[in-house]
């Protein structure tokens, strides 16, 4: 059968734990395993509880964080040296306040958030920096340095210009031109005095930076209108050299006369080009009868000629005529060979006269191509001349526009520059301050509110974040999402941690009820096998897990005794060939056991260990064998499984941990179904993965995985509310009940065989 229900996610096709029924509104935990429980169908999401148990788990990472940011930021507040900020106001001017200011003259006026933030960014250029550095008195300047005399630089030392760039603000107000310069320093007189300097040397470079421009575009338009007058001087030069090499004084009246000659050639050259396609078509008709053998004289325009119009004529009256005679005389008659001859006579002058016409043809053809290609190039001639009369018009005025245009620039340079020149020294700034900046009376930083809340929110920040990196980087599987989510596997159960006892009393622990939330998992368990027809049915289990210690045996055998409580006849069968657990967990003998039975032959019923617990038989391993693969796979032992199969109502095989050795995988044919043990936070889950892998390519069901080892405070928030201690009066009030219930199908419990 296959197993494809456990790949990946919960069966699709049933509800509960992988398809068991109706299990799924029960589940473990207060949202299920997922909001709904497994019946919903969908793969398992993390929710808010599974990360508030990582937050819980790790909350000394949180503590620690806290207090080392927070101490931190105390310290940093308390003792940083304090700094004053002084502050002036100084507005820009949206137009140019200049007397001659124009359209033109954009440099010194703010249009849009661009211009704005071109003077922001003038405010915050290195220019103004060395502007106030050079107005700096030297009293002011070795009182500028003095808090920073023992500050350590890995630079070199502190420059005044790099300590201006770095503590100055600029702070433009929203909605407005007005812009806030400030400037940090220790000593609040002085944070004063260079917030003043940036900014009048802000206005004053501005206003520099405008003379400055607008002499410079002074001098070059003055350098463009000299081109400019040379450029329209060479063109007027040019023209009157053009006119005289190409004679272009009356170009307007050659054109016209060039065009009528023109017409009238081309009138002439499309009358003898009929002429020439007429005689053209009457050769070509000469020349087809010619190869087709047929008579020239059936061709119209030869047939319409006089002298051979009068010998067809001729020759058709003579032909009448002997066929006349013909009737009277014979052929030798002096009269027939009169007229014969006639005819003959006649023929050869119709050939004649038909040679003469063709020839009188030939010549006109001849005369006819000559005058049409005479007229063809006296047009083309024609044409050439007066295409080079126009290229020569085209030429000179293009030097006509040109030099229109030129004439033009130069105007609106000269008037440009002479505008420019007179507004020079009209030039005023464009901003003006608003508010002197004074030495301010208390300090603006550190701000301890800031500081402290910073270090408060931040420390708690930080220690989240690192809970939650320690938390995803934590590759051990340790929740529902990491069974079902990632390795595949529908959860079956939750088995509490059980504190100070040895392994004997663990493996006994349902049977000595030494822990009620223990022996209620166990019961759990059983409950959800019974929900499933496959797993009810199911008589052979095989309880494995990925690596050793995980509490595999611990498993097996407190879950056959919960089977054999619940009236069930269960056979607890030591399938670790390797390292042997179950008799000396149950402090039994294991000098006789399967071993005997497979290698020697020795009776079944010898080596079952009869009545250990009320329904309980165990079947020890006998010892440990060197060839454990050979005696799994041999006929005897699957013999063997076959005949408990018959006496038994559970079989729960304890086999060896998949990872370590494949004895498992042996076991996996004579399986009715597998269950996955996992220790909590202990197996990474990328090893979990692979291993299940194997399991599913044996197509033996598996029935789900049971998580071990858990503490109970734990499984209280991360699975079964049925775990929590609030329910310990529960089970407490229970247990008589129950006990009741059982011991009419149930002997009384005896004590283990030794």
């Amino acid at each position: 059968m296959k197993n494809d229900y456990v790949r990946g996610a919960p069966d699709p096709n049933s509800g509960g734990y992988s398809g068991y029924g109706g299990y799924g509104s029960n589940s473990y935990s207060d949202g299920g395993y997922g909001a709904g429980g497994y019946g919903a169908g969908g793969a398992p999401q993390r929710s808010f509880k599974d990360y508030f148990l990582m937050f819980r788990e790790r909350v000394w990472y949180l503590i620690v964080a806290f207090f080392i940011i927070f101490s931190g930021s105390i310290l940093y507040t308390f003792n940083k040296t304090k700094v004053y900020t002084a502050v002036a106001t100084v507005q820009l001017l949206r137009d140019d306040p200049s007397a001659m200011a124009s359209a033109e003259m954009e440099m010194n006026q703010i249009r849009s958030s661009e211009d704005l933030n071109t003077q922001i960014s003038v405010l915050n250029s290195g220019a103004i920096v060395q502007g106030v550095e050079r107005r700096l008195q030297d009293d002011e300047r070795e009182r500028f340095m003095a808090p920073y005399a023992d500050v350590l630089s890995f630079t070199g030392p502190l420059s005044p210009a790099a300590l201006l760039a770095q503590n100055r603000r600029i702070m433009p107000q929203r909605g407005t031109l007005m812009i806030g310069v400030g400037y940090n320093h220790p000593d609040p007189v002085i944070a004063a005095r260079v917030a003043n300097l940036f900014a009048d040397e802000f206005i004053n470079y501005n206003l520099t930076l405008n003379i400055d421009g607008s002499m410079k575009a002074v001098e070059d338009l003055r350098i463009r209108a000299d081109q400019q007058k040379e450029r329209v001087e060479e063109l007027e030069l040019k023209m009157a050299e053009y006119r005289e090499d190409n004679n272009a004084v009356s170009l307007d009246s050659q054109e016209n006369i060039a065009g009528t000659q023109l017409s009238t050639l081309n009138t002439i050259k499309l009358e003898n080009k009929n002429v020439y396609d007429n005689l053209e078509t009457r050769m070509g008709l000469v020349e087809t009868f010619r190869r087709e053998g047929r008579n020239l004289w059936e061709l119209s325009f030869i047939a319409e000629e006089s002298r051979v119009a009068g010998l067809l004529d001729r020759i058709s009256g003579v032909k009448i005529g002997i066929s006349s005679s013909s009737k009277r005389y014979r052929e030798k008659h002096p009269v027939m060979i009169e007229q014969l001859q006639i005819l003959q006579e006649s023929e050869v002058e119709l050939v004649t006269a038909v040679k003469d016409s063709i020839n009188k043809l030939s010549s006109a053809f001849a005369e006819s191509k000559n005058n049409f290609e005479l007229a063809s190039q006296r047009l083309a001639e024609k044409e050439a001349e007066l295409i080079e009369l126009s290229k020569t018009r085209v030429e000179y005025s293009s030097l006509e526009r040109e030099m229109d245009v030129q004439q033009g620039f130069l105007q609106a340079l000269v008037g440009r520059m002479t505008q420019e020149r007179a507004a020079v020294n009209l030039k005023n700034p464009n901003s003006r301050v608003i508010d002197q900046a004074f030495p301010p009376l208390r300090h603006s930083s550190p701000n301890i509110a800031m500081n402290l809340a910073a270090g408060f929110f931040g420390g708690l920040a930080v220690g989240a974040g690192l809970i939650f990196a320690v938390a995803f980087l934590d590759d051990r599987v340790k929740s529902v999402f990491d069974i079902e989510g990632t390795i595949g596997l529908s959860m079956l159960g939750v088995v509490p941690r059980i504190k100070k006892l040895d392994s004997s009393s663990k493996a006994q622990a349902v049977a000595s009820n030494i822990d009620r939330h223990v022996t209620e998992s166990f019961r759990s368990i059983h409950s959800a096998l019974r929900l499933s027809d496959e797993s009810r049915h199911a008589k052979v289990l095989v309880t494995t897990s990925t690596v050793p210690g995980e509490g595999k045996s611990f498993i097996s055998s407190n879950l056959a005794l919960t089977f054999a409580n619940h009236g069930e006849k269960t056979l607890l069968l030591d399938g670790d060939l390797r390292l042997p657990n179950v008799a000396r967990s149950l402090q039994l003998q294991n000098d006789f056991g399967l071993l005997d039975h497979i290698e020697k032959g020795v009776a079944l019923d010898e080596v079952i260990l009869k009545e250990v617990y009320p329904n309980l038989d165990v079947l020890p391993s006998g010892g440990k064998s060197k060839n454990p693969t050979q005696v799994l796979n041999s006929a005897r032992f699957e013999a063997m499984i076959a005949d408990l199969r018959d006496r038994y109502d559970r079989i729960v095989i304890d086999s060896p941990p998949l990872a370590a050795v494949s004895d498992v995988l042996n076991l996996l044919p004579l399986a009715d179904g597998v269950l996955y043990v996992i220790k909590f936070n202990t197996v990474k889950r990328k090893t979990a993965v692979v291993n299940v892998r194997r399991l599913w390519e044996s197509n033996t069901p598996i029935f789900g995985a049971i998580l071990n080892n858990i503490s109970s405070t734990l499984a209280s928030y991360y699975y079964s509310s049925y775990s929590d201690k609030a329910y310990q009066d529960y089970y407490i009030s229970q247990d008589v009940e129950l006990e009741d219930e059982l011991a009419g199908s149930v002997e009384p419990e005896m004590e283990p065989r030794s």
